[in-house]
């Protein structure tokens, strides 16, 4: 159930490729239930100009990257595209934004990570992904604590990921805590993985 649904039927759509070409992944009631499907999200409709123009990189499409894009191996120019967010349309036009988390909390630091501190817990997005693939492996990269300090952040990769649409959950592993007149509290340490348990996945709505 989306939690705080308006009183209207409205579609889920992913905008990987702009708001003119929405792909259709299910539908919520008046009351905010829903289905959801990934196996029916389809490129059939997607001219190839936006999808040449959407397509990047595989290690610059998640949420957090490597300072190193060797480490994804053969992997790291794969062709991928993520959709952080799942949108929700009514009549066509683009009415209200569904958040994926475990905890509600999590929400304002993905709205504003400077200014809003990040908790343990997880968030989910979805990855299109050409071919097939493996990633595993630990990578590191580094963010500013202060105009001085750097903290290396570790990230794992954990994924099995099909050739089209797949789930992919963020767990926060551990948060560096900062200084809050200089910044907000950010990851330190996350794994990145297929959807494990599709329970813990709050749908939250927001509406326009």
């Amino acid at each position: 159930m989306i939690k705080n649904h308006e009183k209207s039927e409205m579609n889920m759509v992913l905008m990987l490729f702009g708001m003119d070409h929405p792909i259709s992944i299910g539908t919520v009631d008046k009351n905010g239930q829903f289905t959801a499907n990934l196996g029916n999200a389809s490129l059939d409709n997607i001219p190839e100009e936006n999808l040449s123009m959407y397509i990047g990189e595989l290690y610059s499409n998640f949420y957090f990257n490597c300072s190193d894009s060797e480490a994804f191996g053969d992997n790291y120019d794969k062709p991928a595209v993520r959709q952080d967010y799942v949108r929700l349309t009514n009549k066509g036009e683009w009415a209200g934004t569904a958040y994926l988390v475990s905890d509600e909390s999590l929400i304002p630091w993905l709205e504003d990570s400077g200014y809003n501190n990040a908790i343990k817990g997880s968030f989910y997005e979805i990855m299109y992904v050409a071919q097939g693939m493996t990633v595993n492996m630990t990578c590191n990269s580094s963010v500013y604590a202060t105009d001085d300090e750097q903290v290396e952040t570790e990230y794992t990769f954990n994924l099995q990921l099909k050739k089209g649409f797949n789930w992919v959950e963020y767990t926060i592993e551990e948060v560096y805590e900062t200084d809050p007149a200089i910044r907000a509290s950010f990851p330190s340490k996350v794994t990145i993985s297929n959807l494990e348990d599709p329970s813990k996945m709050l749908w939250i709505g927001r509406y326009y």
